[in-house]
């Protein structure tokens, strides 16, 4: 064992990846005086989540329950993450300047923060952390290969070490606070810990250990605990839904393996499981770019008429104009009329053409609308726009008296389309300011988790 090993042995105990494992270029631990703590989902990448747009909150709750599914869920599943460094890197190569390489690095990591672990990594007497609470077992490959990436120009990411959650932590917070416990008794010259993080529940937990390890072991050490406000990036819906369907049968393999060998699973507890299409109606659906500027037009026009003027509670999902009820869907003669902006009855071949387009997703007639009112529905806690086509004269369906969009709900509740469909339902504002929507009519669906049906034998 060499000195380096030796004066920072803490790094050398909680290393995840050896590759990535710096020590601090100091004679002796005793030179530490200050230590930096980055989080890395949504606070230096921003890590895919389970697409609200795509998945129906029972699926999402499944998925992101660490115990109902045999692969331990979503966020014990590389797949996820592995897809998402895959869209950063290839979209890295295709670009064909300096610029372009730059913005597509702040589509995927926190300049900021970046910037701030470059600073904490050549300051003196810092010891700098990337501690992740993903599970060493799962991450520890696809978190040092992100790191051998260069970002925000030709320099890669570089900490003093590398943490991730290993084996007998059956929490995070349990996982990190041992960690933080172990640094903080080794660099005991240390004065100060600085920690960025994405999760505010992660925060107050820090605070209170930090509290109760300043009150008993150290009253001079001063620490910083820094909210990151983290930016989601959801998968393409074809990739996630592809992994989805792949973790759903293999979990389901599991269960009948563990059923066929008559042992009861300590680690997973839900049974046979298929991800289904539930269709909920004919809609306008928004274009991803839309729903991107509908949110910052509500936080940046409307946030003086949100209650409270508080818009950190709500939940925002943007997704389509509703024209039918829940589950119905258009004739294939209005469909072709709002898909070609016709007044006038089509044609059956114009029906044909146009219908074998859409079904093969090749026809995409955008449509647009402009917001005319933000309205609040206090039974049901949800916010919406009215809008109107444009231009005003352009052959538009609905089944309801009004175009309602739903921007965002107190809570994330599923709720009846027809319901929440009825003008009356809101109170009503004006706006000064409006946008244009672009939208593509098409047939809503969301996925869903339903129990496993085994298929009939037939009758000899």
């Amino acid at each position: 064992m060499n000195s380096s090993q030796i004066e920072h042995s803490v790094l050398y105990k909680w290393s995840s990846c050896d590759s990535k494992l710096r020590a601090p270029d100091v004679k002796s631990r005793l030179d530490i005086r200050k230590i930096h703590v980055y989080d890395f989902d949504n606070t230096l990448f921003n890590s895919p989540a389970p697409n609200p747009s795509l998945l129906s909150s029972y699926l999402i709750n499944i998925l992101t329950d660490p115990h109902k599914l045999s692969n331990g869920g979503w966020w014990s599943e590389p797949r996820f993450l592995r897809e998402l460094i895959r869209e950063w890197t290839v979209n890295k190569a295709s670009a064909t300047d300096l610029k372009k390489l730059d913005q597509i690095d702040a589509a995927y990591w926190n300049r900021d923060i970046v910037e701030l672990s470059r600073i904490s990594r050549e300051e003196p007497g810092v010891v700098s952390i990337l501690m992740t609470g993903r599970k060493e077992q799962y991450f520890k490959e696809v978190i040092g290969g992100i790191l051998d990436q260069p970002v925000f120009g030709a320099d890669k990411l570089q900490f003093n070490a590398v943490f991730l959650k290993k084996p007998g932590y059956h929490t995070t917070m349990a996982y990190k606070t041992a960690c933080l416990t172990d640094l903080l008794e080794h660099y005991d010259r240390c004065e100060e810990i600085t920690i960025y993080d994405d999760r505010i529940r992660q925060l107050r937990g820090f605070q209170q250990f930090l509290n109760e390890f300043v009150e008993a072991v150290r009253p001079s050490l001063l620490y910083n605990l820094i909210y990151v406000s983290g930016i989601v990036k959801y998968l393409d819906p074809a990739k996630e839904r592809g992994i989805i369907t792949c973790i759903f049968e293999e979990h389901n393999e599991a269960v009948s393996d563990h059923v066929k060998r008559g042992i009861h699973s300590p680690t997973f507890t839900g049974g046979k499981m298929d991800v289904r299409e539930k269709r909920l109606g004919a809609a306008y659906i928004l274009t991803p770019l839309a729903r991107k500027h509908v949110v910052q037009f509500v936080v940046d026009r409307c946030s003086h008429l949100i209650e409270n003027h508080d818009i950190s509670h709500l939940m925002f999902s943007p997704r389509t104009i509703p024209c039918t009820g829940h589950g119905a869907i258009t004739s294939r003669r209005i469909a072709t009329k709002i898909l070609l902006g016709l007044s006038d009855d089509p044609p059956d071949e114009l029906i044909d053409k146009t219908m074998e387009l859409m079904n093969d997703g090749k026809e995409s007639s955008r449509i647009k609308f402009r917001v005319v009112g933000f309205g609040f529905a206090k039974s049901h806690g949800i916010y919406a726009l009215k809008v109107i086509p444009i231009p005003s004269s352009r052959f538009i369906f609905s089944e309801f008296p009004d175009l309602l969009l739903v921007v965002a709900s107190i809570e994330n509740t599923d709720y009846d389309t027809v319901e929440i469909c009825e003008s009356s339902l809101y109170s009503w504002s004006e706006l000064e300011e409006s946008i244009t929507i672009d939208t593509d009519f098409g047939y809503d669906f969301i996925l869903s988790a339903v129990p496993h049906k085994r298929a009939k034998k037939r009758k000899q």
